[in-house]
């Protein structure tokens, strides 16, 4: 378990406590026949006050939690530890504020771009199973084991797009990166004549690329040309110390996210 999701757990302990302390009713005093002309009157009143009181505990928990999470993401986590991969990877950081999704851009001297994608949320929920390992897939594969079906749960999807300068194409890698042994494997590649066919972020660009023939499962290909693409990534920075700063920067961005989403709850549940 994270340091993070301790404290969030911790928190929420704490917060339930405030919520339960804070949601009591009060008795309503009931005296003999009251006319019915009074009755709405009363409970327009009584009705007003429980909203509020609801309104006020749910303010109370928010704020509980976004002072945990504005305490601990400022001393725990900087964007300043990122520095020294982005200089020696030459990986640029894409802002992508309130998104699950993350990018990564980087020129390489033969004229080329390289586009990194991520989701944050998929990668810092992620189960970690230790027991998934490159033999233990390769085993599940062989046996048909039922198990192999249940692997896809311990990787997240990173996508790179790799765009030529000259031509306008590009190359497309659908790739699974485990979190056990931080490896990257290909699942598919899809050649672009246009990059922005695959790199415009529309709803047309998107139906389109489902409807793509994204070739071959990557394990049919020939067993020289996978060893050779799988090098020509590796040349590009799609390394194990990508992988790292990938589930690094998930957990940074995530935390930043939620916070902001805490933010938001508290300006719409605050007293008016």
């Amino acid at each position: 378990m994270s340091l993070n999701i301790l404290h969030r757990s911790i928190a929420k302990s704490t917060i339930a406590n405030i919520a339960k302390a804070t949601s009591c009713r009060q008795p309503l005093n009931r005296v003999g026949l009251i006319a019915s002309t009074f009755h709405p009157v009363r409970t327009f009143f009584t009705t007003q006050y429980r909203d509020n009181q609801q309104r006020q505990a749910v303010n109370d928990i928010l704020n509980s939690e976004y002072k945990i999470e504005k305490d601990l993401a400022s001393t725990e986590q900087s964007p300043d530890m990122f520095r020294p991969y982005l200089e020696k990877s030459n990986f640029s950081i894409v802002e992508t504020p309130g998104k699950n999704e993350a990018k990564l851009v980087k020129k390489t001297d033969s004229g080329e771009t390289v586009h990194v994608f991520f989701d944050v949320a998929q990668v810092v929920n992620l189960p970690f199973d230790d027991l998934v390992t490159e033999e233990n897939i390769a085993a599940a594969e062989d046996n048909n084991d039922e198990t192999f079906d249940s692997l896809d749960d311990n990787f997240a999807n990173v996508t790179v797009v790799v765009s030529h300068e000259g031509n306008g194409s590009a190359v497309s890698f659908d790739l699974l990166m485990n979190l056990q042994d931080r490896s990257f494997y290909i699942d598919s590649v899809t050649p672009f004549k246009s990059a922005a066919d695959i790199l415009h972020d529309t709803a047309e660009s998107q139906f389109n690329n489902d409807l793509k023939y994204r070739g071959p499962p990557f394990s049919n290909l020939d067993e020289g040309l996978q060893e050779s693409l799988e090098l020509y990534l590796e040349s590009r920075g799609v390394n194990e110390e990508l992988s790292e700063f990938i589930c690094t920067y998930s957990e940074f961005k995530e935390n930043n996210e939620y916070i902001s989403w805490l933010e938001d709850m508290k300006g719409f549940f605050k007293n008016k």
